[in-house]
């Protein structure tokens, strides 16, 4: 297992009158602490109940809370709205500035989502992942929430610039269908492998997922499962890839810049894919542990 640096929101969300931890990177540290790995997140929480009860969130999955993340600002809250077909939509109340940001050791660093494209905290993201040390693997997921967007071209503009640093991004299509509106899925690959990506995924929801390198395009489909809400789907689905690639030869060759081995990508996706399968068939942001994830592969691929 690899050390692992998780950079970004940390909140709690409210839905049928009760709080659960949440925010995207955090549901990715999560899911990566629940897989056996050393995961340290760097966020910013209150010492409030909110804040105490992710607190407690974390350690319970073996997530440490980087030093500096503990401010005296009200723990940022998400009231969530399921439609009709149990898709999560959110209403923020956020305190995150992002005050005390530095690098550790890790392998692997990750971002994504709010505080990674709204301004203080996205331009101290930015020059994180741009004093990265050698040998270090970077990942972002923009997983962006429209509604929080206050300067469109500013916002843009952090995302691509993450990009252009991170060697994996996943973003969804509705991410693309908002950055690149009218671009087809082939041409936004493109575009982030331009950028600087050494590869680019994207998920589809109920259609699975597309990924594309320099040398080769895989795409996976979703699992049959019985969804019960998607919240935190996209962030399972983003440990478990995560997980695949540190684990394997991947992490690797997307350092060295080599081509990716299309069976190896293949696995990971569908190892990824059934990260998020897993978490949809249960109640809230619950992705699974090694353990879980391992009975499931087994059955699954039998």
């Amino acid at each position: 297992m690899v050390s692992i640096q998780v950079a970004g929101e940390a909140l709690v969300d409210i839905y049928n009158s009760q709080a659960h931890p949440g925010g995207s990177p955090l549901n990715v540290a999560v899911g990566l602490g629940r897989l056996g790995h050393e995961v340290e997140l760097s966020t910013e929480v209150g010492t409030d109940e909110h804040g105490q009860l992710i607190v407690e969130h974390l350690k319970a999955s073996g997530v440490k809370l980087s030093e500096g993340s503990v401010s005296q600002s009200p723990t940022s809250t998400a009231t969530v709205v399921l439609d009709g077909c149990a898709n999560a939509s959110y209403e923020f109340e956020l305190n995150c500035t992002m005050g005390q940001l530095a690098l550790n050791d890790a392998q692997l660093l990750h971002t994504g989502s709010i505080a990674a494209f709204r301004s203080p905290s996205a331009q101290q993201i930015i020059e994180l992942f741009a004093a990265r040390p050698a040998g270090q693997l970077r990942s972002y997921d923009p997983n962006l929430r429209p509604a929080l967007v206050e300067n469109r071209a500013q916002a843009i503009g952090n995302v691509e610039k993450l990009c252009s640093l991170a060697h994996v991004v996943k973003l969804s299509d509705e991410d693309a269908m908002w950055l690149y509106p009218g671009w087809d899925t082939d041409r936004v690959l493109e575009h982030l492998l331009n950028l600087g990506a050494s590869l680019a995924v994207m998920t589809f929801g109920a259609r699975g997922c597309e990924a594309r390198t320099r040398h080769c395009e895989v795409a996976v489909p979703s699992l049959s499962v019985t969804t019960i809400d998607t919240i935190g789907a996209g962030d399972a689905y983003m440990a478990g890839l995560l997980h695949a690639i540190a684990t394997g030869d991947l992490a690797q060759n997307l350092l060295a810049g080599d081509k990716l081995d299309r069976g190896q990508l293949e696995a990971a996706l569908q190892l990824a894919t059934a990260c998020a399968g897993m978490t949809v068939a249960r109640a809230g942001a619950n992705p699974p542990t090694l353990d879980e994830l391992s009975a499931f592969m087994a059955k699954t691929l039998a």
